[in-house]
């Protein structure tokens, strides 16, 4: 079973300016829900990979599913059972731009991450995301700055994660 939120939001910044932060992966920390650090080799292309450092230390391999310059781009993380699809998207809208971020969580433990509330948790960084997005975007990053604040990662969060590692070391060991 799979879930979906998202986060949409009209703002008066140019959307170059938006898609300028989804294109550098350098930016991602200053916007994005739980990156401390993001890296591609070379630009962003489809079927390219971006490693994304999470507040938790855990380093995803991100495949660049969708990319539509001046659009939208499209990542695909495979945690441990689990498939997460990241949407950022911009289009003009009125005097400024649309903003909207999506998250679309699937397999086999995806309706055991709803059931106990990420999806609730999710929504609120990614509503904090799409206002990081806005603003750092209007070139007034010091507007109303909302303090990072690094979630907290429960016991039975920290397992999954390293079975996560250990599946990923395994899958890149097959290769």
């Amino acid at each position: 079973m799979s879930w979906m939120i998202e986060s949409v939001h009209e703002a008066a910044v140019e959307p170059d300016a938006v898609f300028a932060l989804y294109a550098d992966p350098a930016t991602w920390s200053s916007w994005g829900h739980s990156a401390t650090w993001a890296r591609s080799v070379g630009p962003l292309a489809e079927g390219g990979i971006v490693d994304v450092r999470a507040s938790y230390r855990t380093v995803y391999h991100c495949r660049v599913r969708r990319l539509e310059p001046g659009r939208a781009l499209e990542l695909v993380v495979r945690p441990a059972l689990m498939t997460i699809i990241n949407v950022y998207e911009v289009e003009p809208a009125g005097s400024g731009a649309r903003i909207r971020h999506a998250l679309e969580v699937s397999g086999p433990i995806g309706s055991l991450t709803r059931l106990a509330g990420l999806d609730r948790m999710y929504q609120r960084q990614l509503d904090q995301e799409v206002a990081d997005v806005a603003r750092i975007a209007s070139g007034r990053a010091d507007l109303d700055p909302q303090p990072r604040v690094t979630p907290q990662v429960s016991a039975p969060e920290r397992i999954w994660h390293r079975a996560g590692r250990v599946v990923r070391g395994r899958d890149e060991q097959r290769g």
